[in-house]
């Protein structure tokens, strides 16, 4: 086989990659029945509120941080927030009552060690009035492939069935993973939709796309 033959095989490789994974999400959402949006919540994770970090840390140089306006905001938190700039909601944090260290590798083994564990960290807030929305605009970090340990014990804790779970994560190359498929798994009666997936260090780029989609989700 010479050079040249070599070469379009793998580009129709790449073509077909790209095209099954393109494909994929648009299938992963086809028979997802939503109801209309009247009353939604911004629900979100971050290491952000999960851990007691120093106020001088450098959110240049660690992972998954933002210095806003001098606060310091995690990938997920920002999510969340322009999601609900959009839809006018209130927004409401997954914070364990465990913290999570300070360091971004000892946060990942521990994440890795909760997982192995099957642990349910305890959630150091409630959501009383979980029943009153219609719509969760959920957004968190993917975590080893999965969701993080205390968005578990989210949805153990509340039955979400009959809402929309619209779904905002962050990653560093791994997409969604499994986590819409465990979501819907942990809540088959919500009606679970593949939002958006940022990678974790181009979060501030996608605002403007994060916003729109949130806007054409409550045109319908």
């Amino acid at each position: 086989m010479n050079g040249n033959n070599t070469a379009i095989i793998i580009s129709m490789t790449i073509a077909a990659v790209l095209l099954t994974a393109c494909g994929d999400s648009s299938d992963n959402n086809k028979d997802v029945k939503t109801v209309p949006i009247n009353k939604s919540a911004a629900v979100y994770f971050s290491r952000v509120g999960n851990t007691d970090f120093p106020s001088d840390i450098d959110a240049v140089t660690s992972a998954s941080l933002n210095r806003i306006d001098g606060e310091l905001k995690g990938n997920a938190q920002l999510m969340a927030e322009w999601i609900a700039d959009e839809a006018d909601c209130e927004v409401f944090e997954i914070v364990s009552e465990e913290s999570y260290p300070v360091d971004y590798d000892a946060t990942v083994d521990q994440a890795k060690q909760e997982q192995a564990d099957n642990k349910r960290p305890k959630l150091k807030y409630g959501f009383e009035n979980i029943d009153d929305y219609d719509t969760i605009w959920l957004a968190f970090p993917n975590w080893w492939a999965d969701l993080p340990m205390p968005v578990y014990s989210f949805f153990e804790e509340y039955d979400l069935s009959g809402k929309n779970i619209y779904v905002f994560i962050t990653h560093e190359g791994s997409g969604y993973s499994s986590t819409v498929k465990t979501i819907r798994e942990l809540e088959p009666d919500a009606n679970v939709v593949e939002a958006r997936s940022v990678k974790g260090g181009s979060v501030s780029d996608e605002e403007n796309s994060i916003r729109e989609f949130v806007k054409e989700q409550l045109s319908k």
